[in-house]
């Protein structure tokens, strides 16, 4: 049976890298990155903020439902499936349940929020900037959400780990403990 695999996390956690790696580590498997579907919004597209506009979480919910078809069409298939995007709370039940009927993993990568803000920094880029306050600040408030996520799966705090070796724990007994 093949198995979907959904990596979230905040910003900047390294979810993309290591469902990417976890995926090029399986026998059979496809990657997706759920920011693909953000970017494909080329025009009316609304960002998600700390109070978003109905408009966001519309778009923000298209793609999630559009990942899970993804996800269930390869599973079909036969493939392993990894995605990764930013999401929690009931928006991973839904997802989780989108693509019931196959094995189901839940892995959250959660680095503390100094570790998130160096890594942000350290890319160069802002992906809090709509969020009306430091980035410290918005990381922090961000996580709060991150913390609505069901405490099930596998939640790691990977700020010591490389890419390499959160795969590794994920591989190494934690997709077993990863399990929805």
């Amino acid at each position: 049976m093949a198995r979907i695999f959904l990596i979230t996390g905040l910003q900047a956690a390294g979810k993309s890298t290591v469902a990417e790696l976890l995926a090029r580590r399986l026998p059979l498997a496809a990657h997706f990155d759920g920011d693909v579907l953000y970017n494909g919004v080329v025009s009316g597209g609304v960002d998600m903020t700390p109070d978003p506009h109905p408009e966001a979480l519309r778009q923000l919910r298209l793609r999630y439902a559009g990942s899970a078809l993804l996800a269930k069409h390869y599973a079909d298939a036969g493939f392993d499936f990894t995605c990764s995007d930013i999401m929690f709370g009931a928006d991973v039940e839904r997802w989780m349940e989108a693509v019931a009927g196959h094995e189901r993993h839940l892995v959250v990568l959660d680095p503390s929020v100094d570790a998130v803000v160096a890594r942000e920094r350290g890319r160069g880029s802002n992906a809090y900037r709509d969020w009306p306050a430091d980035l410290t600040e918005a990381v922090a408030m961000m996580r709060e959400d991150l913390l609505t996520t069901p405490k099930r799966g596998l939640w790691l705090d990977s700020g010591d780990l490389t890419a390499e070796e959160t795969v590794d724990r994920i591989l190494d007994g934690g997709a077993t403990a990863s399990l929805w």
